[in-house]
């Protein structure tokens, strides 16, 4: 950001200020006047006393200091009795706050707290202040009966956030009085805006919080399938305490989409210092263009968050989402949608403490029109490794109970019944550290029962046709055919036992050298191997109802074999650090007792971590299957960022299913901006969306124009998707970057 050289001039000061001052302590006056907290301390070439008043006039190089606050000028009177002082001649006064007073003459009294000036300069973070006078008053209840704040009181006033010279301001608000209490709040009267000279209008009475962004938001733009738009919210506080860090806001949104119509929401949030915070909101749209497949033009969406960390070991979560349909969150909340694309409810409680933690999960299905595991709710237990009385053997355990219930989407044809079980499952197992000459083994068994208070029973029904038909040659011929159907009926509960045994053995190996630049260098590497072993259920997965992971434990004789490789770097300078910067996990999975026709050989997998410096990262993770000759899944991630440009690639794959790259850059040039991106699925050989913005930031104010694109498809109900165009505009104060904007400078 360039600054004027008048204001570099005040940022200089106070810093230029207190260092001659210290210079100087062994060469000038020194006087102190009060002790503790009233101490003020007064630095002169000359003084002259007036003793029957109290008065001492300090000329030349003056500086006062009094609780953090330093008054620098040519001349000062100062009453020891009453604690007032008067200075004149290239005044400046800098307070502990990063404030700075640069006025023809300013009055001060020590003892009450208060100050007067003329024609002065005033820097309070973020605000710049010309006015004809001004008072600082004593320290007062800050709004909603907070912590206290200092507060400006300023008459005849420019006030703006720019950093330019004061002729060349881009904007400012001209009043008639201004109140400022630094680092909460500014409330202005008989105010007139100013854009680039030109005075647009003119407030009463205007109020502003420095901290929680309350105040008016306008998004104006153009969407193919909104038509021209502008988005609009109002946020304002209901009740806070700054010294209690208790906030409780809302946000009032009215927004105009020319094919769609009006819509409306409400946002209600709350929070209390770091330890809980939530919202509720509310929106609703008078659709008038509703998608293919949404019947009902009034559409809406409720959802409620709430986290509170009780304790450092116990977090509450709650979540709530309901949508009037399943296209909702996808035509007007788009980042939640990526984010969440099945709407989500659940309520949690977790405790975690040492080595273990419990907790409560509740999770339920608002919409039918999901496909989800309803917990109703399960409870859970786990113990992290823990040695047994010094016998070097470690016991851990996982556990977990409850009422189970998978709902099926409504919109299955046919639609499956849906289906629930409570189902109690404990998995404890043991193992023992050893070290044998240079190798680490540990060997370890476990046993798990999973208890169900149903299962299924399997019945196989025959079905025998006979089929008379006449060939080409009029023969007649007499066909038999059997053909054989499963069905399955629900049957008493039972008690599943599933064995395991294992064991991995690993050794580590180093390697040194260092380079030209006098880094030191290792190269671990760690070669290992880990058998499991589980034999066939006593109750196949095939009798169980399905829910996760724990019901579809079948037989397992598994061995992987893999290898570690860290690269790790210490520069040569004291105190420095190790720094990883290639790490690699490349392992494969052998089946020992593979079914017919599959490969003992599975698949090998690899991860790998590349962090060569501070602001660049690449991440690759991969699985080729030698069942199906194939790489069936496989993640890279690059991420970049300097200071000039940001990037992020990331491409997915995902066999027969995804190849999803997505990309965004962002290059900054002086005062410019300039981003693009997009997504494209090679599967589908489809661009799903490219777009980008331009941005230019002035001295104080940025500007925003962003275009992009969602090319038309067809969508999975056989439906044509058209071309989607977006163009927005966004303004805002540089020092107060709006919620909506991710601010990458």
């Amino acid at each position: 950001m360039r600054y004027s050289k008048t204001f570099l001039v005040l940022l200089c000061a106070a810093a230029e200020a207190r260092a001659q001052s210290a210079q100087a302590l062994s060469k000038r006056m020194l006087r102190d006047f009060g002790t503790g907290d009233d101490r003020v301390e007064v630095m002169t070439d000359r003084a002259e006393y007036d003793l029957d008043l109290g008065w001492i006039t300090f000329r030349d190089n003056v500086a006062i200091r009094y609780q953090g606050y330093e008054l620098r000028a040519d001349k000062i009177r100062y009453n020891e009795k009453t604690g007032a002082a008067f200075a004149e001649g290239e005044v400046v006064m800098a307070g502990n706050d990063g404030s700075l007073w640069h006025a023809n003459d300013i009055h001060v009294n020590t003892k009450e707290q208060t100050a007067s000036a003329r024609d002065i300069d005033i820097y309070s973070a973020p605000f710049r202040i010309l006015a004809g006078s001004g008072i600082v008053v004593p320290a007062e209840d800050g709004p909603g009966g907070g912590a206290k704040s200092k507060t400006y009181e300023i008459t005849n006033a420019r006030l703006s956030t720019c950093t330019n010279e004061t002729h060349r301001f881009h904007y400012e608000l001209r009043v008639s009085r201004l109140r400022l209490r630094p680092d909460s709040d500014f409330a202005v009267w008989g105010a007139t805006p100013y854009l680039f000279g030109v005075p647009f209008f003119w407030l009463p009475y205007y109020w502003r919080d420095l901290n929680r962004g309350y105040g008016f938001r306008f998004e104006p733009g153009y969407r193919s399938s909104w038509g021209p738009y502008l988005l609009s919210s109002y946020k304002l506080p209901i009740w806070w305490d700054n010294e209690e860090k208790i906030y409780f806001d809302a946000k009032t949104s009215v927004d105009y989409r020319f094919k769609r119509g009006f819509a409306f929401g409400e946002r209600l949030q709350w929070e209390r210092a770091a330890d809980s915070k939530g919202w509720f909101s509310a929106y609703w749209v008078n659709d008038q263009k509703p998608p293919f497949g949404v019947d009902d033009s009034s559409r809406y969406r409720l959802r409620l968050n709430q986290s509170w960390n009780i304790t450092p070991a116990d977090k509450f979560l709650l979540q709530g989402l309901y949508v009037s349909d399943e296209r909702f969150m996808e035509n007007f909340f788009t980042d939640e949608y990526r984010e969440m694309g099945q709407p989500d409810t659940f309520v949690s409680y977790t405790h975690h403490a040492g080595g273990y933690g419990y907790g409560v999960l509740g999770r339920v299905r608002l919409n039918d029109f999901y496909t989800q595991v309803e917990r109703l709710p399960e409870g859970w237990f786990n113990l992290n490794p823990v040695e047994i009385a010094n016998s070097r053997v470690y016991v851990e355990n996982s556990t977990s109970a409850g009422w189970l219930q998978r709902r099926f989407d409504k919109r299955y044809t046919p639609l499956p019944d849906d289906y629930s079980a409570f189902r109690a499952d404990s998995l404890t197992r043991f193992s023992m550290p050893l070290k044998v000459g240079f190798l680490n083994l540990v060997p370890r068994a476990g046993y798990r029962a999973t208890i169900y208070d149903r299962t299924l029973e399997k019945l196989v029904t025959t079905h025998t046709e006979t089929v008379v038909s006449t060939n080409l040659f009029g023969e007649v011929e007499t066909f038999t055919q059997t053909s054989g159907s499963d069905e399955f009926r629900e049957r008493g509960g039972g008690l599943r036992s599933v064995f395991e045994i294992g064991s991995e053995i690993s050794f580590k190996a180093y390697g040194f050298w260092q380079d030209n630049g006098g880094n030191i260098w290792r190269h671990v590497v760690e070669p290992y191997a880990d058998f499991s072993f589980i034999p066939e259920p006593n109750i196949a997965p095939a009798k169980l109802y399905q829910f996760d992971d724990i019901d579809k434990i079948g037989k397992r004789d598994n061995l992987r074999l893999g290898a570690r490789n860290r690269w790790q770097v210490k520069p040569p300078h004291e105190g420095a650090t190790v720094r990883e910067r290639i790490y690699n996990n490349i392992f494969t999975d052998l089946n020992l007792d593979p079914e017919p026709g599959a490969k003992i050989l599975s698949a090998i997998y690899t991860e790998t971590r590349f962090r060569p410096n501070s602001w660049l990262r690449a991440d690759f993770d991969a699985r080729y299957n030698f069942d199906a000759d194939e790489i069936d899944r496989a993640a890279l991630r690059f991420i970049a960022s300097r200071r000039v440009f940001d990037a992020d690639f990331e491409y997915r794959y995902r066999a027969n299913e995804s190849s999803l790259l997505n990309a965004s850059v962002t290059w900054h040039s002086n005062r410019w901006s300039v981003n693009g991106g997009g997504r494209y699925e090679f599967e589908t050989s489809r661009i799903e969306e490219i777009g980008g913005w331009v941005e230019r930031r002035l001295d104080c104010i940025a500007f925003r124009l962003y275009a992009g694109v969602k090319p038309g498809y067809a969508n999975a109900a056989g439906f044509k998707e058209d071309d989607d165009y977006r163009f927005s505009l966004l303004v805002w104060l540089t020092d107060f970057v709006p919620d909506n904007i991710k601010d990458t400078r």
